[in-house]
């Protein structure tokens, strides 16, 4: 991307690449961690929308055993596929998040990006990110796993139903590969 800053005890003129991640600028208590968690997820969607146009896919597949997602959006005639891993589910019964880094359904070692967020929660003595489970809507539900963003180093997040009335599931996603058909 081209961007570049000064590292500590840097003699060099500051032409080193860039050595601070969007999970070091991020706040240690939180209400800001989610605000700011929530701005980075914003600006993600948003380009992931100008490029792909990410929210008109008329469907896509999730597989979380192999760690995939794909969107289809006929319409740009194109297919968008991505590495990812769950983050959690919203079950509506009981209006609860249940982390991916305590989850059943989450294979073993790929909920990495939760995990992150169990660790940031545990360094920095975040008690609300600390149970597996939150009780929240669904709505909360997105902006709090919002925060593996950042923390675990994904570009972009995604929430869907797992069938009418039951479950939601929230997935990070890593980099996009974009292709015609």
């Amino acid at each position: 991307m081209g961007i570049f800053r000064r590292k500590k005890n840097d003699q060099s003129g500051g032409t080193g690449p860039a050595t601070e991640s969007v999970a070091d600028k991020a706040p240690t208590s939180y209400v800001p961690l989610r605000e700011f968690a929530w701005n980075h997820v914003a600006a993600q969607q948003s380009a992931h929308e100008g490029l792909w146009s990410m929210s008109t896919a008329e469907r896509f597949d999730c597989d979380l055993a192999g760690s995939a997602i794909t969107w289809f959006n006929t319409a740009k005639g194109m297919t968008v596929s991505a590495p990812c891993q769950l983050l959690g589910t919203w079950n509506p019964t009981d209006s609860s998040l249940l982390w991916a880094w305590d989850h059943p359904s989450a294979p073993p070692g790929t909920a990495v990006a939760a995990q992150a967020v169990k660790a940031f929660a545990d360094a920095n003595q975040i008690a609300e990110l600390q149970s597996a489970t939150i009780g929240c809507s669904r709505d909360e539900a997105y902006e709090i796993t919002a925060i593996a963003s950042p923390l675990g180093d994904l570009q972009g997040i995604y929430r869907f139903e797992s069938a009418p009335g039951a479950a939601w599931v929230y997935i990070g996603f890593g980099n996009v590969t974009m292709s015609k058909g």
